[in-house]
């Protein structure tokens, strides 16, 4: 079982801020996979998107120092283990499988999740959502789940409807399987107040939604707080709540 890795870490979650279903401020280790089918205009991941292009992937040499070696791709699925064991530092939440976009190869990330599973860890899938016919399959061995919902102003695809309807679907499926699931909302200064009451009309009774300005922040406080606001209006007053990237500001990965 082989799989084209970008990199593995020992971090915080930075992401989430306090709803059902964040990690945010846990410590996880991160299982970055190579290979991306969108391309939104602000990546920050933006040297993994194509797979074919990233001939060498990196692991932390000791958890939590930023230290790094590098191994050819494809990795092996034992590979991977092992460097997760070595990196785990006994208070180590779950473990983080994003990109790029994971469920791109979703036989490894299955054989992957599945050994994770088996030696007592926890599953927190971070995912665009735009496949829900893959989500599908590993959605049993999710145990927490942020799924995208990817607003007009990312650029990511032409027909963005039709990409928000299958994130929302992908959502449901991770839901009903028992994933403690959240949606996530990147916005900026040029998102729409109409678009944003659309997202939590789909949401409403489904799933909590965090909205998350780009980084670096454009969008002024008093737009944000409009935001949240129509979101909130719409979802309930529980069901929505902000996330910032932190650890850009811990200066961590």
């Amino acid at each position: 079982m082989k799989l084209i890795m970008a990199e593995v870490f020992n971090s915080w979650q930075g992401e989430g801020g306090s709803i059902e279903g964040s990690a945010f401020g846990r410590r996880q280790i991160f299982v970055r996979f190579a290979g991306c089918d969108l391309n939104c205009k602000w990546c920050d991941s933006r040297e993994f998107i194509d797979a074919s292009q990233v001939s060498h992937w990196r692991y932390e040499v000791r958890p939590f120092t930023g230290k790094f070696e590098y191994k050819p791709n494809p990795a092996s699925l034992d590979e991977v283990v092992d460097t997760i064991l070595h990196l785990d530092t006994g208070d180590i939440h779950s473990i983080s499988y994003t990109g790029g976009e994971p469920t791109l190869q979703i036989k490894p990330l299955n054989a992957l999740m599945e050994r994770m599973k088996e030696l007592g860890f926890s599953n927190f899938l971070e995912t665009h959502g735009g496949l829900p016919e893959l989500v599908k399959e590993i959605a049993s061995l999710v145990d927490y789940a942020s799924v995208d919902i990817k607003d007009e102003t990312t650029k990511a695809t032409e027909n963005w409807r039709e990409l928000v309807l299958r994130e929302v679907e992908s959502i449901r499926i991770l839901r009903e399987a028992g994933a403690k699931t959240y949606a996530k909302l990147v916005v900026t200064s040029e998102t729409k107040i109409e678009n944003i009451r659309w997202y939590a009309e789909l949401l409403r009774d489904l799933a909590p939604l965090v909205i998350q300005p780009k980084e670096p922040v454009d969008i002024p406080q008093t737009r944000l707080m409009e935001l949240y606001h129509e979101a909130a209006i719409v979802m309930g007053r529980k069901n929505v709540g902000l996330s910032f990237q932190v650890h850009k500001y811990l200066n961590v990965l």
